[in-house]
């Protein structure tokens, strides 16, 4: 890697560049504006909506820069909210993926215009809340007949032992006609087919004439994968998970401790 060449960032949010309270650090903040100052685009790739993402995009400063949202599904800016992009989830894909979690008990929740939809408040909803600071809209049944097509579906079981057993049920179920990609050992992403943070980071880097060799990607997590894969240089944070460790080019200090900051500083600064 020559950091002379590089020209964005690409960072992951949770478990990534936000601490465990969901908190950026003044540090992270003073660095992240040093890489801005150089020229270097800061890029914020979530599995969160705009909703819970953008104030963590204008701690930082971002002003009017795009996100890439829902692991890939929306890439949407920051100041004004325009939405660039949108791939929405198969309306009917969704609600058979909503009804067969009603039928097992699975806890879902859907994002549909930037609003969170619950059937009921639960321990999975509250811990989801008190994670992120989203406010979750109560909608009961309608939640498993949706009228409009969601940008994505969550499934959070609290044992992360049944995860594995409950995406081969639904791949079964729904087969290609969604992704099921883990965000966190206990969170379980239902996307549009052929939606990822890698598929939509080589667009935007289309767009802009970049090369991979140009960016640095930072993430923690099954739904990092792609996108580690599409940089030109990759890291994994300390805390990451193996998957996302063993397709990262390097390893950085955890989100506790500032790694994405930390090795910004480093190394392009």
């Amino acid at each position: 890697m020559n950091k002379k060449d590089i020209r964005l960032i690409a960072i992951d949010l949770d478990d990534t560049l936000l601490r465990d309270d969901n908190t950026v650090s003044d540090y992270t903040k003073q660095v992240m504006s040093q890489v801005r100052a150089k020229g270097i685009e800061i890029l914020i790739a979530t599995g969160r909506m705009y909703q819970t993402a953008a104030p963590v995009a204008r701690t930082l400063g971002l002003g009017d820069s795009p996100m890439m949202l829902f692991s890939g599904g929306v890439v949407q800016r920051v100041a004004s909210g325009q939405i660039i992009a949108e791939t929405l989830v198969p309306l009917e894909a969704a609600n058979k993926v909503l009804r067969t979690c009603k039928e097992h008990d699975w806890y879902v929740q859907a994002y549909v215009d930037d609003q969170l939809l619950i059937d009921k408040p639960t321990a999975e909803s509250r811990m989801y809340e008190e994670g992120t600071g989203a406010k979750a809209l109560v909608i009961g049944e309608e939640l498993y007949n949706l009228g409009k097509a969601p940008n994505k579906l969550l499934l959070i079981s609290l044992d992360a032992s049944r995860m594995a057993g409950i995406k081969s049920n639904l791949q079964e179920i729904v087969g290609s006609r969604v992704e099921l990609v883990r965000s966190k050992p206990t969170f379980l992403e239902i996307i549009a087919p052929g939606v990822s943070k890698g598929g939509c980071l080589r667009t935007l880097l289309k767009e802009r004439g970049l090369a991979a060799n140009q960016v640095v990607a930072f993430g923690n997590s099954d739904n990092d994968i792609s996108m580690l894969e599409a940089a030109g240089y990759s890291l994994a944070v300390a805390n990451a998970e193996e998957g996302a460790k063993e397709a990262a080019d390097d390893v950085c200090r955890s989100n506790q401790d500032d790694g994405v900051a930390h090795w910004l500083e480093k190394h392009i600064l």
